[in-house]
C-alpha cells in the first residue's frame, strides 16, 4: 500500500464518520415511532373513556329513563282508555239507536244536515240567527246610551 491509498482510506473512513454524524434518518424515525406509540396509548385510554361514559348513560336510561318513561305511558294509556269509553258511551247516548255501526263516513248521521236538507234544522239554524241580531241590537243601543250619558255628564 501507498500512502496515498492510506489517505484516500483515512479521508472514506473520515467521510463515513461524517455522514453518520448528519444522518439523523434514525433518530427522526424512532422519535416518530415513540410519537405514535404514545398517541396510540394516549387514544386507547380515551377511547376506554368514552366507552365507560357511553356505558353509564346506557345503564342509567335502562335502569331510569326508560321504566319512568314506560310507567307513564302505561298511566296515560290508562288514562286515554278511560276518556275514550266515556266518549264512546256518550255518542251513544247522543246518536240514535238506528245507526248502523259499519256506516259510511258520508250517511247524515256522521255531520249536521247541509241547508236545505232537514227543514227542521234550518228552522233552528234561523232563530239562532234572528236571536243573535237581537242581542247585538242590544248591545248597540246600551252602547250609544252609555255614550250619551259619558257626553252630557262627564267621565268622572
Amino acid at each position: 500500500m501507498s500512502k496515498d491509498d492510506g489517505g484516500l482510506g483515512a479521508l472514506k473512513a473520515g467521510l463515513a464518520s461524517f455522514s453518520r454524524l448528519f444522518d439523523h434518518r434514525a433518530v427522526i424515525q424512532g422519535e416518530a415511532r415513540y410519537f405514535i406509540e404514545e398517541f396510540q396509548n394516549k387514544r386507547k385510554g380515551n377511547e376506554k373513556l368514552k366507552l365507560d361514559e357511553c356505558q353509564q348513560i346506557l345503564e342509567k336510561h335502562c335502569g331510569e329513563t326508560l321504566p319512568a318513561a314506560a310507567a307513564t305511558a302505561d298511566t296515560n294509556i290508562a288514562k286515554l282508555d278511560k276518556k275514550v269509553l266515556e266518549l264512546t258511551e256518550l255518542c251513544d247516548l247522543i246518536l240514535p239507536d238506528s245507526i248502523d255501526v259499519n256506516m259510511e263516513a258520508d250517511t247524515a248521521y256522521s255531520r249536521p244536515p247541509s241547508p236545505g236538507q232537514d227543514p227542521d234544522w234550518d228552522e233552528f239554524m234561523k232563530s239562532i240567527d234572528e236571536e243573535k241580531r237581537l242581542i247585538d241590537q242590544l248591545y248597540d243601543n246600551d252602547i250609544e246610551q252609555f255614550r250619551i250619558y259619558l257626553e252630557k255628564h262627564g267621565p268622572g
